[in-house]
């Protein structure tokens, strides 16, 4: 049965698609944009390390600030933006990691306020609508290299910046003028009062901390992975990554059709299973073609992992504005996972024994299943 939105709930959502896009864009500019920041700044691969962590630190920031009326917290999250944008964008190098720190408040502001006032404001097929407005995150992300590339192409980074600085502000225009958020009420049940409820967002923030860890570090080293693996070329190496990303774009996009006919967490249950297996093909398999389509299988399986699982804890949590821990805890987890892939395979002398991390992370986020009880979402 097709569930009708109110009118002015469904204007809502259509604006907050192009502004969580954006934040897609945002998330992800940083990695295009090393290379001119790099020789811009004179940066060493240690300082460039030290840019990203202070954007890294800055969303997790932004994560933590989220409370109370999210409607407003994303409108100063996508102005702070903007104006971080602008701020790279003439800044000299002492202040670079400043605004690169401003850069990713305003980036983990507007990410989190938009997925829980989305959690909040849309309870009857929350599953579904988080996924779906993932799916348009993902979008951006996939979006955010080409849109480097063009720009860098007819300007220079400044540019890049100063054309999400105008994006940015028009979205915060759009989002103050549109968006409403509603009052909500903390629910007191057993299982989310005093210690229990903490023990919840405990064990989420777990298995959040896990799950974007695997998404970061599978996107990171594929590609040099599939170079090693099959001595192929770099470009074709390259294109290992864009089979990956194709994968995690189409199924977040299936997902919510998906949704209307099984339960949240049965989907979760079987995303997970079908992942293990895709990740353990690809560290067992040396044809090109199996790595393929484990790579292929492994993105699409991973795409509805994180929104599913957001609408799950909603569903259970005490306060909505909870999540805000777990989203700024599960930052880590894209920082940390990468790294130790490398430490893994620089000790061990194979990039294959470094990505056995995978598989290993993913049998311990199916052991939390039953902890975590998902198979009760009703999403």
């Amino acid at each position: 049965m097709r569930l009708r939105l109110p009118a002015g709930r469904s204007k809502m959502l259509l604006a907050l698609h192009p502004a969580f896009a954006l934040t897609g864009v945002a998330d992800t500019i940083a990695g295009p944009l090393l290379p001119s920041l790099a020789r811009a700044f004179h940066l060493s691969d240690s300082q460039s390390g030290v840019l990203l962590s202070a954007i890294f630190a800055g969303t997790a920031i932004g994560a933590l600030l989220c409370r109370g009326n999210y409607a407003r917290v994303m409108t100063l999250g996508l102005l702070a933006l903007s104006a971080s944008c602008a701020g790279l964008a003439w800044t000299a190098r002492p202040l670079l990691y400043m605004w690169a720190l401003c850069f990713g408040i305003g980036t983990g502001a507007a990410i989190t306020s938009i997925n829980l006032f989305t959690g909040r404001n849309y309870p009857e097929r929350r599953a579904a609508t988080l996924t779906m407005l993932n799916f348009t995150w993902s979008l951006g992300a996939l979006l955010a290299p080409l849109a480097a590339a063009r720009l860098l192409a007819i300007g220079s980074w400044r540019t890049v910046y100063l054309a999400l600085a105008g994006a940015a502000a028009l979205a915060a225009v759009v989002v103050g003028l549109t968006i409403r958020d509603r009052e909500e009420a903390a629910r007191e049940t057993a299982e989310t009062a005093g210690l229990r409820n903490l023990r919840l967002v405990a064990l989420f923030a777990v298995f959040f901390f896990l799950e974007v860890g695997m998404e970061s570090t599978f996107g990171a080293w594929i590609s040099t992975y599939v170079l090693r693996a099959t001595h192929t070329t770099v470009t074709l190496a390259a294109a290992a990554a864009a089979i990956y990303w194709s994968g995690f774009l189409v199924a977040r996009g299936l997902s919510p059709l998906v949704l209307l006919r099984i339960r949240p967490g049965r989907l979760l249950v079987w995303a997970l299973l079908t992942a293990l297996g895709a990740a353990t093909l690809l560290v067992a398999t040396g044809s090109p073609l199996v790595l393929g389509a484990a790579i292929l299988l492994l993105g699409a399986a991973l795409a509805p992992v994180f929104p599913v699982a957001l609408a799950t804890f909603l569903d259970r949590a005490r306060h909505s504005s909870d999540s805000r821990f777990i989203l700024a805890f599960c930052g880590f987890g894209g920082t940390l996972f990468p790294w130790l892939v490398g430490a893994i395979s620089a000790s061990a002398g194979s990039l294959r024994m470094g990505l056995t991390a995978g598989p290993v992370t993913l049998l311990a986020m199916i052991a939390l299943l039953p902890v975590l009880r998902v198979r009760e979402s009703r999403g």
